[in-house]
């Protein structure tokens, strides 16, 4: 396979882009998958990825993403989550906690990376390190 500098030869990408890596979750789910399929009896839960076989999903949520899926609710949510569901944690941590916040303030996402990703470029600067386990 033939790489974008050897295509381009004098076009610059980004140092974020530069150093991009894949995802060692990714990686590793797929050679568990390699193994599944090898016929080793491995329980996968390395991304959510489980067989429905030994782990069916619950009736009530089957039926709710069934219902969702009627209401014509399939598009991604905006980036900082559905505005019902981030008001409903307010009123949680509120009626919980007895501490006051605006649904504003919460963000929702299908999975940690991408909020752990948005906290290290709101946090870091370039010149700075962090470290961070992995598979993250």
């Amino acid at each position: 396979m033939t790489d974008v500098k050897t295509l381009y030869p004098n076009r610059k990408i980004s140092q974020l882009a530069e150093e991009l890596q894949g995802s060692e979750i990714i990686k590793l789910a797929g050679e568990i998958k390699t193994q599944i399929a090898e016929g080793k009896e491995i329980y996968n839960y390395t991304i959510g990825d489980f067989d429905p076989a030994i782990f069916p999903i619950p009736t009530l949520l089957k039926e709710e993403i069934i219902r969702a899926y009627e209401n014509g609710h399939t598009n991604y949510p905006t980036s900082n989550g559905i505005i019902e569901l981030r008001e409903t944690l307010s009123g949680y941590i509120k009626n919980k906690l007895g501490i006051s916040y605006s649904p504003d303030a919460f963000l929702v996402a299908g999975g940690a990376r991408p909020l752990i990703y948005a906290a290290y470029q709101a946090l870091l600067d370039p010149d700075e390190d962090a470290v961070f386990p992995v598979p993250s």
